[in-house]
């Protein structure tokens, strides 16, 4: 059996927005999957990291469907916590509609099982924001982070443990 060990929440000095700005895709769409934008303490550096991420010509497709369902999820389209701004939020979840709506370029990545539903949900016409269906890929994608509480951790090691 094989178990990720996780060390404590990275230092951001400069934000997370920073941070991500020197990581790439495959990091992009972990912090998509563990985003919480409905999280109390989420400030508006979580928006602004996720809008720097789907600004970006290789974000991947997959990553931006992730990003716009929990959006959607944290009813960012309506109101945002109290440390964002509710029409930056709205106008995140317009502008990257409108970039999946206009693109055409394909899922890459995997899109994890437990992510399908909220995914699902992107592609029907009572969706908030509705979108034309896609192929997607199925399956999780390594990645050296995870994110909780909006924080990115350093996932130290892959461990064997014995059965």
């Amino acid at each position: 059996m094989r178990k990720s060990e996780q060390t404590g929440a990275l230092p951001l000095p400069n934000g997370l927005k920073a941070w991500m700005e020197t990581q790439g895709p495959k990091v992009w769409h972990a912090f998509a999957r563990g985003v919480e934008f409905d999280d109390p303490n989420a400030t508006i550096d979580v928006l602004l990291a996720a809008h720097w991420i789907v600004r970006q010509p290789d974000m991947d497709r997959a990553t931006g469907l992730l990003l716009l369902a929990r959006a959607l999820q944290a009813g960012l389209h309506i109101y945002a916590p109290p440390a964002m701004d509710d029409t930056a939020a709205r106008a995140f979840c317009i502008d990257l509609h409108q970039r999946l709506s206009l693109s055409q370029t394909e899922a890459r990545l995997p899109i994890a099982p437990e992510d399908h539903a909220a995914i699902d949900a992107l592609f029907h016409a009572e969706a908030p924001l509705p979108l034309p269906a896609c192929g997607l890929k199925r399956g999780t994608l390594p990645s050296a982070y995870s994110f909780h509480a909006n924080r990115p951790h350093l996932i130290a090691a892959t461990l064997r443990r014995a059965a």
